[in-house]
């Protein structure tokens, strides 16, 4: 009997024993280490679609509790590859060993004429992926680069639709930045959709872009569109939409400020020239009566309160779409898109609409074989007023505040109503007597219309030689073809202007005498490339070897042509037949050039340690056709590489992932020079030959003079640069860095001789040189961080990455007149120095007047006290010369700031410069200095920025920091517009350039209606600026400048949607 108990408490005891195993949820341990058997810190282990989970210690240990038999269990760090294990519920220890992730051991970049992968590269490159880029709502490639990549500078001066591209530099160079798009050199990358890029390459250094030895001297970016992948075709859209105002623009006086600060003013004046004695003998020229009517909301009356800057810069739109189709085979991948760009401006009538197509075909047809097709158009339409909006009149040749938009914005005057009489009211501007009214020059005074179309083909046929490994035969090529048509239409209109306390009828500012007016052009270019190769790539042991040579040849051509009519009978029928032609009825111009070059380049690495590469290329340039010793030129590079972290005796700093240094030296061409320097050019010069004819009639033909002499001796602008640096990264990843020094020296610079030197020299004619010369030094650093912790059960990933570049540019040789002072030579001063005379404060008392020199008449207290620096008791074009620092920073700065937990992410972009200052006023394009609405009170009659008015001197603000209220006459003041120190402003800044906030849905949830993934997003551009300014004035604003289309800033939201 007690054998039968013994054996029934056996079988209960094992039944009871299965259940609870059955049940149980078993601790699980473990250690997880790399490939080499290092302990991994900080790998999260996370049990999938619980909030269970942890993180590895310092010895790579961890621990979980509760886990469920079935669990999934995830094991995940940055840069390493995930591993998953089920848990079988008997699971009770488990060790991992986790390898590096192919993406970042294998990163590869796109360099000239192909690729390398980054651990390999002795050259100095920068490279981003091409979803960088959608992080921000910019509308093109140019405004997405500033701050992303060490090595370039960004600035953008205008937020106009169509034209708010930024202007790029690379370290500082004078010289344009070439593109490559593909595989082939284009003119422009700002209307290339920024959803199909892939990757984005920066060739900084001589021996990366010396490939491109023709055009590199001012660095290399390429972009490379996306391609197709293998797999099930994927469709997905894209699209956001959102509100664009400015970003920075000064407040100015609203209708009672205007009224009081105007009668400051004037008394000011009165002072100043002795018509009254004290401010008691002031009688105002604004009444309080005057400004009790500008506010009774009565604009019957001749009177108002109108912000003007407001009615001119509203709220615009801005809307993006893109769809792309990608998937593919083994043996064929595809790639198509389409997108679409609308901006309607936040000034009315300013549109700009943009189409872009683009399909990429790779395709292994045949055994050996490799074909790839590329094709792009892009269609826009930019719609303006007949008015430009304004900008620099510095550097342009012309004057564009002229009658701009922007200029009749602030010459308006806040208390004058909207209509009068049915029609628009105006000021007339004191210089010139014509009268301003932005309202009337946005609705009534016509439109300028512009279309463009672009295409773009590139095909390239591969193929693998048999029997050789590693060799490849490559021909490729691409033909560019580029369209506009341009509309113009003035249509005259009338205005009842405010003058002498009255309003009277006025005409439009350009004049009615042509009635209507019509003009219409258009243009094209093509562009030709073709390109052979033969690459070779082989390793031998532990020898590495890579080889390209490679012939290229390019051909451009080029042609416009306008015509021009008046008296056009209607404005809805603007045809050209319908009118007269004008004075000037016909322009056009063509241009042509090619160049052909050879390339070689040589890869040796020993062992992934020790590299070495050599390029060269050897060009030849049609625009040097007539000099028979220096049409072809040589450009050389060399570059070396150590990469210490590979060597036996370092395999012991687990620590280290990757250390490298390298160097190099290279020399890089340019021929950017007009395409006729070997010939001699002319202009036309009117009517002026008459002769006659054998009937006694006689006839006049035009005359033409030398525009230009050739110079058979000219030869290729050089640039002669070297490169020093490291990279490193650490902790698997942790930390990284990239650190550049260079030096660059480009000289037998391609320079205009004009008329400004002797007869003997050839003053009479222009002619090109080889002549300047300039340097540039400077660093490179990019910092980056990347971490992940748990938080709340789901993995936290963190980015930090901060780039700077610090470039000097300086004038080695200029063309100096020996005659000159010393202070006025360019030689050996920053590029970019402003010519000015040297400020100390203001005037406070008669005495400090009574003790100083002066420039012109005596000033008045409250105007620039200008420092004698010759000493010779007077203020004169002698004691002006080089001060300051550029207007384009030195130092520029990016820092970008990324994370991403449970579906939420997260991007925001700093960028920044410093060492550079930004004048107010200044030289204007026609070499003479002046006030800018932004440093004279009232200037022509204008309404002025508040911060001008509010700290200008006054007997009621002596201690104001800018000049004395004026009207700029009577009286003394206009003085204080010459370009100065005064005016010069530290511009260093500090700009949220971007952000966005997204958040993509569980797969869980959208698989169940067929989505592969869903994302929602908010994002802006431009979103605050920290600066030492006066409030609104930007740090990117154009140079000399009386009123100009300001940045945007872009407040958008979105979706994106995968199929």
């Amino acid at each position: 009997m007690k054998a039968i108990y013994r054996n029934l408490l056996v079988v209960l005891i094992s039944l009871f024993g299965a259940v609870a195993v059955s049940y149980a949820q078993p601790n699980i341990k473990g250690k997880v280490t790399d490939e080499n058997g290092q302990p991994l810190p900080g790998v999260a282990v996370l049990v999938t679609g619980t909030s269970n989970g942890t993180m590895t210690d310092e010895a790579g240990n961890y621990s979980l509790t509760g886990v469920k038999k079935g669990a999934v269990i995830l094991f995940t760090s940055l840069g390493l590859g995930d591993q998953t294990f089920e848990c079988d519920g008997t699971l009770s220890k488990l060790d991992v060993t986790m390898k590096e992730d192919a993406n970042f051991i294998e990163e590869t970049i796109v360099v000239g004429y192909g690729t390398q992968k980054k651990s390999s590269m002795t050259s100095a490159v920068s490279a981003m992926k091409g979803d960088e880029l959608l992080k921000a709502p910019s509308t093109n490639v140019s405004q997405l680069l500033a701050g992303k990549l060490p090595g370039i500078s960004s600035v953008q001066e205008s937020g106009e639709p169509g034209l708010d591209q930024a202007s790029l530099r690379i370290r500082g160079s004078v010289n344009a930045v070439s593109y490559v798009v593909d595989g082939f050199p284009v003119d422009n990358i700002n209307d290339i959709d920024p959803a199909d890029i892939e990757s984005v390459s920066v060739l900084k250094d001589g021996a990366s872009a010396a490939v491109y030895g023709l055009q590199a001297s001012g660095g290399v970016i390429i972009i490379t569109t996306k391609k197709g992948e293998k797999g099930k075709t994927k469709i997905s859209y894209n699209a956001s939409i959102g509100a664009s105002l400015n970003a920075n623009f000064p407040e100015f006086m609203d209708g009672p400020e205007f009224a009081y600060y105007y009668n400051v003013a004037q008394m000011m004046d009165q002072l100043a020239s002795g018509a009254i004695a004290s401010d008691k003998d002031y009688v105002p020229y604004f009444t309080q009566e005057q400004v009790q009517m500008m506010l009774n909301d009565d604009p019957t009356d001749g009177w108002d309160n109108v912000n003007y800057i407001d009615k001119v810069f509203g709220t615009g739109i801005t809307q993006k779409h893109n769809i792309t189709v990608q998937g593919g085979s083994d043996n064929m991948r595809y790639f198509a898109s389409f997108g679409y760009l609308g901006q309607d401006g936040n000034i009315d009538n300013y549109d700009y609409e943009r189409y872009n197509v683009r399909a990429n075909i790779e395709s292994n047809f045949a055994k050996y074989f490799h074909f790839n097709l590329g094709i792009s158009g892009v269609l826009s339409n930019r719609s303006t007023p007949a008015f430009s909006t304004g900008g620099s009149d510095s550097a342009l040749g012309y004057e564009a505040g002229w009658l701009s938009i922007g200029s009749q914005t602030i010459m308006m005057h806040p208390y004058l109503p909207e209509r009068m009489d049915g029609l628009y009211t105006a000021t007339l501007k004191n210089n010139t007597g014509l009268p301003q009214s932005p309202l009337a020059a946005i609705y009534e005074s016509g439109y300028k219309k512009t279309r463009g179309m672009e295409t773009a083909v590139n095909a390239g046929l591969a193929f693998d030689v048999p029997g050789v490994k590693g060799l490849q035969l490559k021909v490729s090529g691409s033909f560019d073809y580029g369209t506009s048509f341009n509309k113009n239409l003035n249509t005259p209109y009338y205005l009842k202007a405010y003058s002498g306390g009255k309003y009277i009828d006025m005409t439009d500012p350009r004049g009615v005498g042509n009635g209507i007016e019509l003009g219409e052009g258009t243009s094209y270019s093509q562009s030709m490339i073709g390109q052979a190769s033969a690459s070779y790539a082989n390793k031998f042991g532990k020898h590495n070897v890579e080889a390209l040579a490679l012939g290229e040849i390019r051909d451009y051509k080029g042609n416009a042509h306008s015509a021009y009519a008046k008296e056009i009978p209607f404005a809805s029928l603007p045809e050209l037949p319908n009118g007269k032609p004008t004075d000037s009825p016909i322009s056009g111009w063509s241009s042509a050039s090619r160049s052909i070059g050879y390339v070689f380049r040589l890869r040796y690495d020993y062992d992934e340690r020790y590299l070495a590469e050599f390029t060269g290329r050897y060009d030849g340039s049609y625009k040097f056709a007539g000099m028979a010793n220096t049409r072809w030129g040589f450009f050389p590079s060399a570059s070396v590489g150590w990469n210490i972290s590979k060597e036996p005796w370092m395999q012991g700093a687990s620590f280290l992932d990757d250390l490298k240094i390298r160097g190099s030296v290279g020399l890089l061409g340019s021929d950017n020079a007009s395409a006729y320097t070997f010939l001699s050019t002319y202009y036309q010069w009117g009517s002026k030959v008459i002769y006659g004819q054998y009937n006694g009639a006689t006839t006049i033909d035009p005359a033409y003079y030398a525009a230009g002499v050739p110079n058979l001796d000219l030869t290729w602008e050089k640039t002669l640069s070297y490169n020093v640096g490291f990279d490193f990264s650490m902790w698997n990843g942790l930390l990284g860095a990239e650190v550049d020094g260079f030096y660059n020296w480009t000289y037998d610079m391609l320079t205009a001789q004009g008329s400004g030197f002797p007869p003997s020299m050839g003053g009479y004619y222009p002619s090109t040189v080889n002549k300047n010369s300039i340097d540039v030094k400077g660093i490179d650093v990019l910092l980056t961080h990347r971490n992940q912790f748990y938080a709340g059960g789901k993995p936290f990933i963190y980015g930090i990455s901060a780039s700077l570049t610090y470039a000097q540019t300086r004038w080695v040789i200029y063309p100096d007149s020996p005659n000159d002072p010393e202070m006025w030579k360019l030689t050996g001063k920053p590029v970019g120095s402003f010519l000015a005379w040297t400020a100390d404060g203001l005037y406070k008392s008669e005495e400090e007047i009574d003790n100083s020199a002066w420039y012109g008449t005596r000033p008045n207290i409250g105007d620039i006290k200008y420092v004698d620096i010759n000493g010779d008791g007077q203020i004169d074009s002698y004691d002006k010369g080089l001060v300051g620092r550029p207007n384009r920073p030195q130092l520029t700065y990016g820092l970008n700031l990324d994370f991403a937990w449970n579906g939420i992410d997260f991007n925001a972009q700093f960028t920044g410069g410093a060492l550079f200052d930004v004048s107010l006023t200044g030289t204007y394009y026609n070499g003479n200095d002046d006030n800018t609405f932004w440093t004279q009170t009232f200037k022509e009659g204008a309404n002025s920025p508040l911060f001008l008015v509010e700290n200008a001197y006054s007997i009621y603000n002596p201690d104001g920091t800018f000049p004395r209220l004026t009207l700029g006459a009577p009286g003394h003041g206009g003085d204080n517009g010459l370009s100065s120190t005064f005016w010069l402003r530290d511009g260093k800044y500090v700009r949220l350039k971007s952000a966005q906030l997204g958040y993509t849905f569980p797969n869980k949830w959208t698989s169940k209606i067929g989505i592969e993934a869903f994302r929602l997003f908010v994002e802006g551009q431009n979103i605050f600026t920290i600066d030492g300014l006066p409030e609104g004035i930007d740090p990117e604003s154009p140079g000399v400048n009386n009123g100009y289309y300001p940045q945007q800033r872009l407040l958008m939201g979105g979706l994106s949607l995968t199929f």
